[in-house]
């Protein structure tokens, strides 16, 4: 090769680079979710969608592209759920390549009524609403731990290139985004024929798990039990849409009589479960409520070439006998995404972007009839040695096979604050329905037996971010329904522990109980209560047994306090029940410490 053909080369390899760095996608990010039957809407109001190439960038980190829509957006997680999306934020141009992490910054509870929220009814940003036992409706702030850190979603998202032809044609400007506003837009046909494809992303907010009931006193009871308020501890997952599939099917309801819902729905939930790392145990992928009609719709999952393992789905509530359906393959996918194209020079063309989220590659599991089952109530006992602030505790059964290990029936975050479950927990006393999935709208035969651990009992175990999964084996039934003694959790593996001393400064007999929180990527990690330090007008509270010595260890304070109207319990200038929260900037980094100091001043 001569060295002007070298020379040339080099140089169309540079162009190449260079219009391949600066061109950018179209990319849609949309939201759905799943709700308890208790609560009749969950609203969520973003301002903000970020993205990064690394899983463990913290908020304060560089290498965030960051979107700003014109207006913030309000999804309500419960009319959006069962395969039903709403938009986010659309249009955004986002520079083709992965993504391991996307970030939202939501417009907390406490700032002024967005148009977008005020719109859905909300009379908050972020809201939780449930029915008393009058029927009527309790409009709950949803509380959310450091909101302006927003919240992190661990992601592996893919976004192709748009127009490599148009690069090309196009002056390198070196942005890497643009933001655009989230409602519907005009795309202008400035060549004779371009297309594009837009990167479709979804979220998935399960709020069986993520909506945090509890108790701070003082005020009462709402929604008919002794909850006051709900705490959003994000695990929110992200879909490419274009490398994922669903789950549908119908229950066949007329021989069983349910409770009434809040929400209208049957109250029942799906679930698809994988086994986990260790091989012990099912966990919990995803969630999706069943219709009052009986269908459901459990989308997105991952199911890509890499990635097409196959999932078994539970079928549960208050009022039936448990079904579980075993390995349900959902296809691998093909490309997804909305091609647009432009054939005037001059002319526009509507951006079909911003039409809602269809799901697709959806397999069927076809039509259920469940059995009618009686149900009793438990709950956890609060143990010497206090679960992490973010654990969830699940319900265990095992079917009656060689070879086979627990599935999570059911599952209930604890009210971090008074260590046990804010609700009761229903439990389904029964034998359970099993069967093996065979095609899509195949007839699957089911055959009931009690699990291995009896009918209408359970193994109960905890589980909690940066924690190894609690031990098995602690069990509850019918006949013994009394709270369950919830063993304690260690840390995972690669992490040590630290510890956290933070100074409060406040003002003497202002507030009489407070709780400190540390949260990481929107999860509560732990909590430590303020009444000593409070009551003294300051003082130093330890938080200890914090993960530690990972890149992703960088946490956030956040508190909260009140005046509870106990007897003894006299506040200066503070009404009873009135609750104020505050959240610092700046960061507990422990990725390479095992100890660290925060002052935080609490007005």
């Amino acid at each position: 090769m001569t060295r002007r053909r070298t020379a040339r080369l080099a140089a169309s390899l540079a162009a190449l680079a260079a219009a391949l760095a600066g061109c950018s996608s179209r990319t849609n990010v949309a939201a759905t979710g799943n709700s308890p039957a208790l609560y009749t809407h969950v609203y969520i109001t973003a301002q903000a969608v970020w993205f990064n190439n690394s899983a463990t960038a913290g908020p304060d980190d560089a290498g965030w592209v960051k979107f700003t829509p014109s207006t913030p957006v309000t999804v309500d997680l419960v009319a959006d759920s069962g395969g039903n999306f709403a938009n986010l934020a659309t249009d955004l141009r986002l520079t083709p390549g992965s993504y391991s992490q996307l970030r939202l910054i939501p417009v907390d509870a406490s700032v002024p009524l967005t148009a977008s929220a005020e719109t859905l009814g909300a009379q908050y940003n972020m809201e939780a609403d449930c029915l008393d036992g009058s029927h009527n409706t309790q409009h709950l702030p949803l509380e959310v731990l450091n909101p302006d850190k927003g919240l992190g979603i661990q992601a592996s998202l893919r976004v192709p290139f748009s127009n490599i032809g148009a690069a090309f044609g196009a002056a390198n400007t070196g942005a890497t985004a643009t933001p655009l506003a989230a409602t519907g837009t005009t795309v202008s046909a400035t060549s004779t024929s371009t297309t594009s494809t837009t990167a479709e992303f979804g979220l998935a907010f399960d709020g069986a798990r993520d909506l945090t009931a509890f108790n701070f006193g003082g005020t009462g009871a709402v929604c008919g039990d002794t909850v006051n308020g709900v705490l959003l501890s994000s695990h929110a997952g992200a879909y490419d849409l274009s490398r994922s599939g669903g789950i549908q099917g119908q229950l066949t309801l007329t021989n069983v009589t349910l409770p009434a819902s809040a929400n209208g729905t049957t109250g029942l939930e799906v679930a698809a479960e994988s086994l986990s790392a260790d091989g012990t145990r099912h966990f919990v992928v995803a969630r999706a409520p069943v219709a009052s009609d009986g269908s459901f719709t459990l989308y997105p999952l991952a199911a890509n070439s890499s990635n097409n393992t196959s999932y078994d789905l539970v079928i549960h509530g208050r009022g039936i006998a448990t079904i579980i359906i075993r390995s349900i393959l959902i296809p691998a996918t093909g490309s997804r995404g909305v091609s647009t194209t432009g054939t005037s020079t001059s002319g526009t063309t509507t951006n079909p972007d911003t039409s809602p989220i269809t799901p697709a590659n959806l397999v069927s599991v076809g039509t259920l009839t469940p059995r009618t089952a009686s149900t009793y109530t438990t709950n956890i006992a609060a143990a010497g040695a206090a679960l992490p602030a973010g654990a969830e505790v699940a319900f265990y059964q095992t079917l009656p096979s060689s070879g086979e290990v627990p599935y999570v029936i059911e599952a209930a975050p604890i009210d971090p604050f008074n260590q046990v479950l804010a609700n009761a927990q229903p439990l389904s006393n029964g034998t359970v329905d099993s069967g093996t999935y065979v095609s899509s709208g195949a007839t699957i035969t089911t055959v009931s037996a009690a699990p291995t651990e009896g009918a209408g009992a359970y193994q109960v175990a905890a589980s909690a971010p940066l924690y190894a999964d609690g031990l098995l084996g602690v069990a509850v039934s019918a006949t013994t329904p009394a709270p369950v003694p919830v063993g304690t959790l260690t840390l995972a593996a690669g992490n040590s522990a630290a510890q956290v001393s933070v100074s409060v400064q406040v003002t003497a007999g202002k507030y009489s109980n407070g709780e400190l929180m540390l949260s990481q990527n929107g999860q509560l990690i732990a909590s430590a209560p303020l009444d000593p330090a409070l009551v003294a007008g300051g003082g130093t509270v330890q938080l200890a047994g914090v993960p530690a010595g990972t890149p992703a260890s960088v946490y956030y304070v956040s508190v909260r306090a009140w005046c509870s109207g106990a007897t003894g319990a006299k506040c200066t200038g503070t009404p009873t029940g009135t609750l104020t929260r505050q959240w610092y900037p700046d960061a507990v980094d422990l990725r390479s410490a095992r100890s660290a100091s925060v002052d935080v001043s609490i007005n």
